[in-house]
């Protein structure tokens, strides 16, 4: 008897012909998911409220990966009618539902924070995300089978001063996750949770408004992670054998500490 038989079996499972729905994909995280979801030959859905920047990546990835479908729906994710929109398009019944769409708007105290946005923050991170998941999760649950990826923050696990409304839209969505994960359980539906540390993507340049010298300087001398890294790692969580779920994976820079939010600047 060999005792290291099937220690190194290859058990990953093939993506290939799947259908994913992508929110927030025309840049940072959804962007980078998306292109990694087509190279495993995943069939895409990609919403998100910029048509132009859609119609540029589905074009780019069909050039390196004709083999594959790709659907863009150039619609805003808090539209009160998302769900019937998603229906017309057909993207309601996919194998991966990749809930990437989310921002943070400003940096105000709670003192001075603005109307606009406390509604952008709660109806972007949390109310379309419930509201897009629940609909999809019921058709998952009708065929037996699915795989719902939610992207969180350290932002849920600590809090910091400016981010009051960030910081609860995102331990929102972490207790949302960890429900629907007892919820599905026993229906053959995986429910992962990824929340990363600083990324360096549009993130800060939407958070201030467009200024980007105030953004870039949120990075400045900090070896940030990337989109890829984040996008790697969801790659890896859909790959696991179907007795395998990733409740939730916290993912940080090497120089960045969680608790503090302290970080080495070179």
């Amino acid at each position: 008897m060999s005792l290291l038989k099937n220690i190194f079996s290859d058990s990953d499972i093939s993506l290939n012909g799947k259908l994913a729905l992508v929110t927030g994909a025309s840049s940072g995280i959804g962007l980078a998911t998306a292109a990694w979801l087509a190279r495993e030959g995943v069939n895409l859905i990609l919403l998100a409220r910029r048509k132009e920047r859609l119609e540029l990546l589905k074009n780019e990835v069909l050039i390196q990966f004709p083999h594959i479908q790709v659907n863009i729906i150039a619609a805003d994710i808090c539209d009160k009618n998302i769900i019937s929109i998603l229906e017309k398009n057909n993207a309601l019944n996919v194998d991966i539902l990749i809930n990437n769409a989310g921002l943070a708007s400003g940096k105000d105290p709670v003192t001075d924070i603005k109307e606009e946005d406390i509604v952008s923050m709660i109806e972007t991170n949390v109310t379309s995300l419930v509201r897009v998941t629940s609909a999809i999760s019921k058709k998952m649950v009708a065929n037996g089978s699915g795989h719902i990826i939610n992207l969180g923050s350290i932002a849920g696990h600590y809090t910091y001063e400016g981010g009051s409304v960030y910081c609860a839209s995102k331990f929102a969505v972490r207790a949302f996750t960890e429900s629907l994960r007892q919820e599905l359980h026993d229906k053959n539906v995986r429910v992962s949770l990824i929340s990363p540390g600083m990324v360096k993507t549009d993130f800060s340049l939407v958070r201030f408004k467009g200024n980007e010298k105030l953004a870039d300087s949120i990075y400045e001398g900090v070896d940030c992670l990337t989109a890829t890294d984040i996008a790697r790692l969801i790659i890896k969580a859909l790959k696991e054998p179907s007795r395998v779920n990733w409740n939730e994976v916290v993912i940080l820079p090497t120089v960045q500490c969680p608790v503090s939010y302290k970080v080495k600047r070179t």
